[in-house]
């Protein structure tokens, strides 16, 4: 930060104007308080590029609506404080506004976390058994149910002939805790326990994130932000923020929030009946019946691009948002609106 704001060198010009810029916006809506300076100077880079990152969002919403559109620290869910409330005009609600910046790592740092509980937590099991477990995915925090798993480990374990724990392999059922989203694949390994051993271990753990994509680490950020949005008629905006190693594009939004792209077939006496068809697989985060609260998911591309911003609207959201919102202005602005109960379309 220091070199960035001190720094003579001409070719980082723009970048500290854009510096300069939100932290005087931060200063005239007085935010520059003792929380927002400790986590400016820590140490780390995603603290300072995660508050950076509200400020240029911040910025760019002033940019659209004016200033005076802002309403700093609105109350969100469970006494949780989102960003910032869009004050659109008088009549309407203020949208609630929560930004989240993807990091690359951050899973991988989840996954770490969840294995020495996971290993821990099977130590206090009394049935001498080796593991090999599987995070099929992490969830959104390390802080599933101990007792939840210990009960299944105890359950599932005690289920099975004790004299062929060991020389055989068995599949366990998929663990799953549904308050954190922990998804785990487990079996028993051929592995004989020692004689004085008297507790379960996990002799092999793997995972998926570090071979995961983009949408994945788009959907993290999403639950996680869904936690802290309010409940009530308030619209919602959700803000991703890129900061992977790969650019996050339109392909890994629309696979993130309307699901992945398949084809469907139609055979009939091994003869194709009619042309393949193209639809969105049941897995993405809009869905009817859940993650409703959400009225729009916003994607920043970055201050050096024509459209800085795509908005995508949740087809199944509670409280919408008119498609009008983000239509009449100068800035460069893409969005993807419902069209009929079966199609989405770009408005640009």
């Amino acid at each position: 930060m220091y070199k960035l704001l001190t720094d003579e060198d001409p070719r980082i010009d723009k970048l500290r104007n854009n510096v300069n810029e939100c932290l005087e916006l931060a200063y005239r809506y007085d935010l520059v308080d003792a929380d927002l300076e400790a986590r400016l100077k820590r140490g780390d880079r995603e603290s300072w590029q995660a508050n950076i990152n509200e400020l240029v969002v911040a910025k760019l919403m002033e940019e659209i609506f004016g200033i005076g559109c802002l309403r700093w620290r609105p109350q969100g869910r469970k006494k949780r404080v989102g960003e910032f409330e869009l004050v659109l005009n008088e009549k309407d609600i203020p949208v609630f506004v929560e930004i989240k910046t993807v990091f690359p790592r951050e899973l991988e740092k989840l996954e770490h976390r969840i294995i020495e509980k996971l290993s821990r937590y099977a130590e206090q099991v009394p049935i001498p058994t080796c593991l090999n477990v599987h995070i099929q995915m992490p969830g959104i925090s390390e802080s599933f149910s101990s007792k939840k798993f210990k009960n299944y480990l105890t359950q599932e374990l005690s289920a099975l002939n004790s004299n062929v724990l060991g020389k055989n392999s068995f599949k366990l059922p998929d663990y799953k805790d549904n308050s954190t989203g922990l998804h785990l694949k487990i079996e028993t390994l051929q592995i004989t326990p020692r004689k004085d051993e008297k507790n379960c271990h996990i002799g092999i753990i793997g995972g998926e994130a570090r071979s995961l994509e983009n949408e994945v680490y788009i959907i993290h950020s999403l639950r996680k932000a869904y936690e802290q949005l309010p409940r009530g008629k308030q619209p919602c905006l959700v803000m991703i923020c890129p900061s992977t190693a790969f650019p996050i594009d339109e392909d890994d939004m629309l696979n993130a929030l309307l699901g992945h792209l398949a084809v469907r077939f139609y055979r009939h006496d091994h003869k194709p009946v009619t042309k393949p068809e193209t639809f969105r697989q049941p897995d993405g985060f809009f869905q009817p019946r859940r993650n409703r609260k959400v009225s729009v998911v916003g994607l920043y591309k970055g201050r050096n691009v024509e459209k800085r911003l795509e908005i995508y609207h949740n087809p199944f959201a509670i409280n919408t948002i008119p498609d009008s919102t983000f239509m009449d202005m100068k800035m460069g602005v893409r969005q993807l609106v419902k069209a009929s109960n079966t199609e989405m379309k770009w408005l640009e």
